[in-house]
């Protein structure tokens, strides 16, 4: 970042935030029966959802409106005319129905093999009802509401998901329930225009009462108000973001339409703010740290609930999102913290893999860890969008998803991952180097998660982070001692941070910092690019005594790990400091001072 630039708005406010919350870190804790309620440790950034400027409600009975609004169908429709779009168009068409998109998909049993590397599907699922819809708004068609219709009528039967444990009807459990409901009722949303009145209300009615699991002993769970409120578990199960995410799509669909009793309706509006405001406040933390860990926290965010966050700005008039740090995390935490260079197939590896479920992360073909950049899209501001862009072309994503027949981010069989990269992909926008719009370094005041990030350029960037605090919900993940270092296409481990840190993080805009350690040594993390190296880092005290190269400082132990920039520097001992390079690096008592 050059000197003197100004941090777009939506980076000094998740600065800001993040700064705020470390303050309150003590007194806030995680755990298995975490209590639902609003633990908002950001108030003084202002109301939260914040209105959205200008907005004008939807009309009852006016669709769509959960993705997007009429207003916006011109634009999406030139969108699905370039080349991006008419990839995407292509890949939505084989997920329907295996080709063209023309006729109904096969009913059972699973999608072909090599589905997950872009093949056509063309099985039944959850979200064909929503698929079906999108080719009707981008061509105006109603053959394509009518085939929406059938699969609708599918869904009230009861006919399963491909994995059948999704289903309209007798779906296994909240968990299930919570998508299976959300998606549907965007088909509802997007063909909603192009069925007869009398269809229209039978399908309001069935989300309006929506009770799949009739006579069983946890009907309450997965009824339409079980799963608004998150009746079954809590916000640190990552079945909770599916369920009151389904919900939220669910209740803004049917809002004031024909024949929906409003007074049934209207306390689960306001229930369901309260529920993500519950979901990201005690399930994640300001930096988007989910309690149960990264492949758990994929399926708690991405597969219901940044959809349903959208949704609430578009139909709703909330924004969750820009007022406080908890879901731009969510999103931004990938791109921030995987690694360029690797494998576009196997991001996961690039990634630093934390807690229950690795197997979700960069998943990309199914449904627990797909379209990353199709749901991210549709919350982040348009600088952020800027770089989400960047970041898809750079990590090979893109080269990728075109040879594999995958369009674009939606390589999984199922079509509302098509869906969302139509109404949601920046075609046209001017990418902007992630150096530019996000911080070099950020934390999580749940989690006592610290990370730090060099550059974006390719796969000698630096990136350290660690976990500092144990975190529980149903599963959770242990406390760090040391940090993980990716470079080179590699994941190391580094140093002893014993106790977590003591000081309050206030990192450099390039992202160098120094902080105290709760033993009483110190960490510092210099990005300047003075020693010669691209990184250098240095931990003196406790932590350094016995490390292989320490060089004593005044009778302290002092030890250097060097990443980038050609060969490693020598540091020269002059008196009580020592000079690597242009930079010198000196103790103040116990704590580490950098020259530059």
């Amino acid at each position: 970042m050059t000197p003197g630039h100004r941090p777009p708005r939506a980076q000094t406010l998740v600065l800001s935030a993040l700064v705020v919350g470390l303050t309150l870190l003590a007194s806030h804790q995680t755990g298995s029966a975490q209590p639902k309620k609003v633990d908002d440790r950001h108030a003084t950034l202002g109301p939260w959802p914040a209105d959205v400027a200008d907005f004008v409600p939807p009309k009852p009975g006016e669709h769509p409106r959960l993705l997007f609004r009429k207003t916006d169908l011109e634009a999406i429709r030139k969108r699905a005319q370039t080349p991006e779009g008419q990839a995407m168009v292509s890949r939505l068409r084989r997920q329907l129905n295996g080709s063209d998109g023309e006729s109904m998909p096969k009913v059972g049993g699973a999608p072909a093999k090599g589905d997950d590397e872009g093949g056509a599907a063309g099985v039944y699922s959850i979200s064909h009802v929503a698929g079906f819809g999108m080719l009707y708004q981008i061509t105006g068609e109603k053959k394509y509401a009518d085939l929406g219709r059938k699969c609708m009528e599918l869904a009230m039967e009861g006919t399963p998901n491909f994995d059948p444990r999704y289903s309209f009807k007798n779906p296994n459990g909240a968990l299930r329930a919570g998508p299976s409901l959300g998606w549907t009722a965007v088909g509802y949303d997007l063909c909603y225009d192009g069925w007869d009145e009398d269809f229209r209300q039978q399908v309001a009615k069935a989300i309006a009462e929506y009770s799949p699991a009739k006579g069983l002993k946890n009907q309450s769970d997965m009824d339409l108000a079980g799963l608004v409120k998150g009746n079954r578990q809590h916000p640190g199960s990552n079945h909770w973001g599916m369920i009151v995410g389904g919900g939220a799509l669910a209740v803004l669909a049917i809002k004031d339409d024909p024949g929906v009793d409003m007074a049934k309706i209207a306390p689960l509006l306001e229930a369901s703010q309260t529920s993500i405001k519950i979901q990201c406040t005690q399930g994640f933390g300001s930096g988007g740290v989910y309690v149960e860990g990264d492949g758990t926290g994929s399926m708690a965010s991405h597969i219901a609930l940044l959809p349903a966050i959208q949704a609430w700005r578009v139909a709703g008039g909330k924004d969750f999102y820009a007022p406080r740090p908890y879901a731009q995390w969510m999103n931004l935490k990938w791109f921030f913290l995987t690694g360029l260079g690797g494998d576009p197939k196997n991001l996961r590896a690039s990634f630093p893999e934390r807690g229950d479920y690795p197997h979700n992360i960069w998943a990309r073909g199914g449904l627990s860890g797909a379209n990353y950049f199709g749901i991210g899209f549709g919350v982040a501001t348009e600088d952020q969008r800027a770089a989400m862009l960047w970041f898809y072309d750079r990590a090979g994503l893109r080269e990728w998803d075109a040879k594999h027949d995958g369009g674009v981010d939606a390589p999984s069989p199922y079509p509302h991952h098509s869906v969302l990269s139509l109404a949601n992909w920046p075609v046209g926008l001017a990418e902007r180097d992630p150096d530019d719009v996000l911080p070099h370094a950020y934390t999580d005041d749940v989690a006592g998660f610290y990370a730090w990030r060099n550059r974006w350029q390719d796969k000698d960037d630096v990136i350290a982070s660690i976990l500092t605090r144990s975190v529980k919900g149903n599963m959770g993940m242990k406390g760090e001692t040391t940090l993980t270092i990716q470079h080179g296409g590699k994941k190391t481990k580094w140093g002893r941070i014993g106790g977590g840190f003591k000081d309050e993080f206030k990192p450099a805009k390039d992202g160098s910092t120094v902080m105290m350690t709760g033993e009483g040594g110190c960490l510092a993390i210099d990005f300047s690019r003075a020693s010669g190296a691209d990184a250098m880092l240095v931990l003196s005290g406790p932590a350094a005594t016995g490390a292989k190269d320490a060089v004593d400082v005044g009778g302290t132990p002092v030890a250097f790990l060097f990443l980038g920039g050609g060969k490693a520097p020598v540091p020269t001992a002059e008196g009580n400091k020592l000079s690597v390079g242009d930079q010198t690096v000196a103790l103040d008592g116990k704590r580490i001072v950098l020259g530059r």
